[in-house]
Protein backbone atom coordinates (compact mmCIF):
# COMPACT_ATOMS: atom_id res chain seq x y z
CA UNK A 1 0.00 0.00 0.00
CA UNK A 2 2.70 2.48 0.93
CA UNK A 3 5.35 0.84 -1.72
CA UNK A 4 6.13 4.13 -2.79
CA UNK A 5 8.84 4.26 -0.18
CA UNK A 6 10.50 2.11 -2.91
CA UNK A 7 11.36 5.56 -4.78
CA UNK A 8 14.51 5.86 -2.05
CA UNK A 9 15.70 3.75 -4.53
CA UNK A 10 15.80 6.92 -6.69
CA UNK A 11 18.00 8.50 -4.17
CA UNK A 12 20.85 5.82 -4.30
CA UNK A 13 20.27 6.12 -8.04
CA UNK A 14 20.70 9.63 -7.53
CA UNK A 15 23.70 9.44 -5.09
CA UNK A 16 25.55 7.29 -7.96
CA UNK A 17 24.72 9.38 -10.87
CA UNK A 18 25.90 12.23 -8.89
CA UNK A 19 29.32 10.00 -7.70
CA UNK A 20 30.14 9.30 -11.51
CA UNK A 21 29.25 12.46 -12.71
CA UNK A 22 31.56 14.41 -10.26
CA UNK A 23 34.11 11.72 -10.92
CA UNK A 24 34.40 13.09 -14.44
CA UNK A 25 35.67 16.41 -13.04
CA UNK A 26 37.96 15.74 -10.80
CA UNK A 27 40.53 13.89 -13.22
CA UNK A 28 40.01 16.46 -15.98
CA UNK A 29 43.04 17.80 -17.69
CA UNK A 30 43.52 21.62 -17.76
CA UNK A 31 44.98 23.98 -19.44
CA UNK A 32 47.32 24.68 -16.10
CA UNK A 33 48.88 20.80 -16.78
CA UNK A 34 51.73 20.70 -19.51
CA UNK A 35 50.33 17.50 -19.75
CA UNK A 36 47.24 15.66 -20.23
CA UNK A 37 46.21 12.61 -18.14
CA UNK A 38 46.74 9.50 -20.26
CA UNK A 39 44.08 8.60 -22.48
CA UNK A 40 42.72 12.18 -21.67
CA UNK A 41 42.74 15.48 -24.19
CA UNK A 42 43.00 18.93 -22.39
CA UNK A 43 39.64 20.57 -22.35
CA UNK A 44 39.41 24.18 -24.65
CA UNK A 45 39.16 26.58 -22.35
CA UNK A 46 38.37 30.79 -22.99
CA UNK A 47 38.77 33.09 -19.72
CA UNK A 48 41.37 32.95 -17.62
CA UNK A 49 42.72 29.98 -17.12
CA UNK A 50 44.46 27.99 -14.82
CA UNK A 51 43.11 30.91 -11.93
CA UNK A 52 40.13 32.62 -13.09
CA UNK A 53 36.99 32.91 -14.56
CA UNK A 54 36.42 29.92 -17.37
CA UNK A 55 34.49 28.68 -20.18
CA UNK A 56 35.77 25.08 -20.78
CA UNK A 57 34.15 22.26 -23.22
CA UNK A 58 35.71 19.01 -21.98
CA UNK A 59 36.00 15.38 -23.84
CA UNK A 60 32.83 13.88 -24.34
CA UNK A 61 30.45 17.05 -24.56
CA UNK A 62 30.67 18.44 -20.68
CA UNK A 63 30.53 22.06 -20.49
CA UNK A 64 31.99 23.93 -17.20
CA UNK A 65 31.20 27.74 -16.46
CA UNK A 66 32.57 29.48 -13.47
CA UNK A 67 35.80 29.80 -11.39
CA UNK A 68 38.85 27.89 -11.91
CA UNK A 69 42.23 27.40 -9.48
CA UNK A 70 45.11 25.74 -10.72
CA UNK A 71 42.90 24.20 -13.42
CA UNK A 72 39.83 22.68 -11.80
CA UNK A 73 36.24 24.44 -10.85
CA UNK A 74 36.88 25.80 -7.30
CA UNK A 75 34.54 28.21 -6.45
CA UNK A 76 31.01 29.10 -7.49
CA UNK A 77 29.85 27.85 -11.27
CA UNK A 78 27.65 25.17 -13.40
CA UNK A 79 28.80 22.14 -14.94
CA UNK A 80 26.58 20.91 -17.65
CA UNK A 81 26.64 17.13 -18.30
CA UNK A 82 26.64 15.63 -21.75
CA UNK A 83 23.36 13.19 -20.83
CA UNK A 84 21.28 16.57 -20.02
CA UNK A 85 22.25 16.43 -16.24
CA UNK A 86 23.86 19.46 -14.43
CA UNK A 87 25.16 20.80 -11.19
CA UNK A 88 24.81 24.20 -9.69
CA UNK A 89 26.62 25.45 -6.84
CA UNK A 90 30.02 25.45 -5.24
CA UNK A 91 33.11 23.81 -5.99
CA UNK A 92 36.56 22.48 -4.36
CA UNK A 93 39.40 21.19 -5.98
CA UNK A 94 37.24 19.92 -8.96
CA UNK A 95 34.14 18.65 -7.60
CA UNK A 96 31.02 19.79 -5.33
CA UNK A 97 31.31 20.98 -2.05
CA UNK A 98 29.52 23.30 -0.10
CA UNK A 99 25.98 24.52 -1.36
CA UNK A 100 24.73 23.20 -4.87
CA UNK A 101 21.66 21.67 -6.56
CA UNK A 102 21.98 18.77 -8.99
CA UNK A 103 19.76 18.84 -11.72
CA UNK A 104 18.79 15.85 -13.65
CA UNK A 105 17.41 15.30 -16.98
CA UNK A 106 14.10 13.76 -16.10
CA UNK A 107 13.56 16.66 -13.50
CA UNK A 108 14.69 15.07 -10.65
CA UNK A 109 16.59 17.17 -7.96
CA UNK A 110 18.86 17.04 -4.98
CA UNK A 111 19.68 20.61 -3.47
CA UNK A 112 21.44 20.68 -0.10
CA UNK A 113 25.13 20.52 0.88
CA UNK A 114 28.17 18.42 -0.70
CA UNK A 115 31.32 17.58 1.10
CA UNK A 116 33.98 16.41 -1.34
CA UNK A 117 31.29 15.51 -4.20
CA UNK A 118 29.24 13.43 -2.20
CA UNK A 119 25.79 14.14 -0.22
CA UNK A 120 25.57 15.18 3.25
CA UNK A 121 22.15 16.64 3.98
CA UNK A 122 19.31 18.02 2.12
CA UNK A 123 16.39 17.84 -0.47
CA UNK A 124 15.65 14.97 -3.18
CA UNK A 125 12.42 15.57 -5.20
CA UNK A 126 11.34 12.94 -7.14
CA UNK A 127 10.25 14.04 -10.86
CA UNK A 128 6.50 12.16 -9.28
CA UNK A 129 6.72 15.13 -7.04
CA UNK A 130 7.56 12.69 -4.21
CA UNK A 131 10.62 14.47 -1.45
CA UNK A 132 13.31 12.96 0.79
CA UNK A 133 14.27 15.79 3.06
CA UNK A 134 17.61 14.72 5.91
CA UNK A 135 20.90 13.48 6.23
CA UNK A 136 23.15 11.22 4.03
CA UNK A 137 26.11 9.57 4.04
CA UNK A 138 28.59 7.57 1.94
CA UNK A 139 27.98 3.73 1.56
CA UNK A 140 29.69 1.13 -0.11
CA UNK A 141 27.59 -1.81 -1.86
CA UNK A 142 28.82 -4.57 -0.38
CA UNK A 143 28.39 -6.75 -3.41
CA UNK A 144 29.36 -4.17 -6.26
CA UNK A 145 31.83 -2.24 -3.69
CA UNK A 146 30.06 0.79 -5.28
CA UNK A 147 30.39 3.75 -3.44
CA UNK A 148 27.45 6.39 -2.95
CA UNK A 149 26.05 8.70 -0.96
CA UNK A 150 22.67 7.46 0.43
CA UNK A 151 19.63 8.50 2.78
CA UNK A 152 21.72 7.52 6.55
CA UNK A 153 20.16 9.38 10.11
CA UNK A 154 17.41 11.77 10.28
CA UNK A 155 14.85 11.82 7.60
CA UNK A 156 11.59 12.56 6.27
CA UNK A 157 10.11 10.68 3.53
CA UNK A 158 6.98 12.48 1.75
CA UNK A 159 4.37 11.29 -0.56
CA UNK A 160 2.25 12.59 -3.22
CA UNK A 161 -0.84 11.29 -1.39
CA UNK A 162 0.03 13.57 1.86
CA UNK A 163 1.44 10.23 3.51
CA UNK A 164 5.28 10.65 4.76
CA UNK A 165 7.36 8.85 7.37
CA UNK A 166 9.66 10.42 9.30
CA UNK A 167 12.53 8.71 11.76
CA UNK A 168 15.90 7.14 11.06
CA UNK A 169 17.21 5.82 7.81
CA UNK A 170 20.28 3.68 7.07
CA UNK A 171 21.96 2.65 3.91
CA UNK A 172 19.15 4.05 2.01
CA UNK A 173 16.11 2.65 3.85
CA UNK A 174 13.99 3.32 7.60
CA UNK A 175 16.08 1.37 9.86
CA UNK A 176 15.36 1.90 13.52
CA UNK A 177 12.74 4.68 15.09
CA UNK A 178 9.86 6.31 12.85
CA UNK A 179 6.75 7.16 12.74
CA UNK A 180 4.57 6.94 9.41
CA UNK A 181 1.80 9.64 9.39
CA UNK A 182 -1.06 9.06 6.52
CA UNK A 183 -2.71 11.66 5.20
CA UNK A 184 -6.45 10.50 6.93
CA UNK A 185 -4.27 11.07 10.29
CA UNK A 186 -3.18 7.59 11.32
CA UNK A 187 -0.31 7.54 12.85
CA UNK A 188 1.75 4.19 13.87
CA UNK A 189 5.33 4.41 15.53
CA UNK A 190 7.86 2.32 16.30
CA UNK A 191 10.91 0.29 14.50
CA UNK A 192 10.82 0.48 10.61
CA UNK A 193 13.20 -2.12 9.15
CA UNK A 194 13.46 -1.90 5.52
CA UNK A 195 11.46 0.38 2.86
CA UNK A 196 9.05 -2.07 2.14
CA UNK A 197 7.89 -0.19 5.52
CA UNK A 198 7.58 -3.79 7.67
CA UNK A 199 7.94 -2.66 11.27
CA UNK A 200 6.90 -3.27 14.93
CA UNK A 201 4.60 -0.69 15.69
CA UNK A 202 2.08 1.05 18.07
CA UNK A 203 -0.97 2.67 15.88
CA UNK A 204 -3.87 4.56 16.33
CA UNK A 205 -6.69 5.33 14.29
CA UNK A 206 -9.01 8.67 13.65
CA UNK A 207 -11.55 6.54 15.46
CA UNK A 208 -9.94 6.07 18.27
CA UNK A 209 -9.11 2.37 17.45
CA UNK A 210 -5.25 0.91 18.66
CA UNK A 211 -3.69 -1.56 16.76
CA UNK A 212 -0.40 -2.84 18.71
CA UNK A 213 1.77 -5.47 16.69
CA UNK A 214 3.65 -5.85 12.92
CA UNK A 215 2.87 -4.30 9.77
CA UNK A 216 3.87 -5.41 6.66
CA UNK A 217 4.39 -2.80 3.83
CA UNK A 218 2.76 -0.21 6.16
CA UNK A 219 -0.48 -2.02 6.98
CA UNK A 220 -1.17 -4.72 10.02
CA UNK A 221 0.27 -7.86 9.32
CA UNK A 222 1.01 -10.40 11.48
CA UNK A 223 1.06 -11.19 15.25
CA UNK A 224 -0.88 -8.21 16.95
CA UNK A 225 -3.90 -6.83 18.74
CA UNK A 226 -6.52 -4.24 18.01
CA UNK A 227 -7.71 -2.40 20.68
CA UNK A 228 -11.58 -0.86 20.42
CA UNK A 229 -12.29 3.09 21.88
CA UNK A 230 -13.76 1.27 24.61
CA UNK A 231 -10.27 -0.63 25.62
CA UNK A 232 -11.17 -4.05 24.57
CA UNK A 233 -8.88 -5.82 23.38
CA UNK A 234 -9.02 -8.38 20.24
CA UNK A 235 -5.43 -10.01 19.48
CA UNK A 236 -4.91 -12.31 16.24
CA UNK A 237 -2.66 -12.78 13.93
CA UNK A 238 -3.74 -9.95 10.66
CA UNK A 239 -3.38 -10.89 7.18
CA UNK A 240 -3.54 -7.22 4.82
CA UNK A 241 -4.77 -4.93 7.20
CA UNK A 242 -7.71 -8.24 8.23
CA UNK A 243 -7.77 -10.24 11.25
CA UNK A 244 -6.96 -13.59 10.06
CA UNK A 245 -6.33 -16.59 12.30
CA UNK A 246 -6.68 -16.13 15.86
Amino acid sequence: MLGSIQKLGMAILVASCIGSATNLLNPQPSMAQPKPEEGKRSPFCQGNPPTGRVKCNYEGGDNYEGNFVNGLPDGSGVYVYANGDRYEGNFRKGVPNGRGTFIFKDDARYTGVFQDGTMRSGTVVFANGERYVGEFAVVRNVQTDAISSQPSGRGQFFYTNGDRYEGQFFAGSPFGPGILVRVDGTRCSGRFFNQELDASVSCTFPNGTRYEGELRKGVPHGVGTMIDASGRRFPGVFRNGKPGVS
